[in-house]
């Protein structure tokens, strides 16, 4: 989908732009549990996500393989496995046991609480750049 943002702790107020972000909460990749990360469904963000699983419920996404790299210089890669429409809490996310990739973007405009979680499994885990690892990160505020 050719989705590429780096990764921040998410506020406490309303979501950055052009950057993706985790939920303290929740797990990170190569723990047991849900990691969770979310974005806008903007240009440049999950808006790409957002577009494909309104055709067919998403089916076209099932099976394609998302990379997370981490700060320690791994590269996680998953598998889509899931994706699930007009979501509007995190229980599902809240009750995994194991190890999940769980993206998130809304499905309208801001302040719609339906939302789209796209749920991926462990691939494989390799090594990586530094550099690649740990991109420069350039939130903004938007609203």
């Amino acid at each position: 989908m050719r989705i590429d943002l780096p990764i921040v702790r998410g506020p406490k107020t309303y979501p950055y732009c052009n950057v993706a972000m985790f939920h303290p909460e929740f797990h990170q990749p190569g723990q047991p549990g849900a990691t969770f990360i979310y974005a806008h469904a903007r240009v440049g963000m999950f808006l790409p996500l957002l577009d494909a699983s309104r055709i067919a419920n998403g089916k076209k996404l099932l099976g394609d393989l998302v990379q997370v790299y981490t700060a320690d210089d791994r590269l996680h890669l998953y598998e889509i496995t899931r994706v699930l429409r007009h979501q509007i809490s995190l229980d599902r996310m809240s009750r995994a046991t194991a190890e999940e990739l769980w993206l998130q973007t809304s499905e309208g405009v801001k302040g719609t609480q339906e939302k789209l979680h796209v749920v991926a499994t462990p691939f494989t885990v390799l090594s990586a750049d530094h550099a690649e690892a740990n991109p420069k990160a350039r939130p903004v505020a938007c609203g």
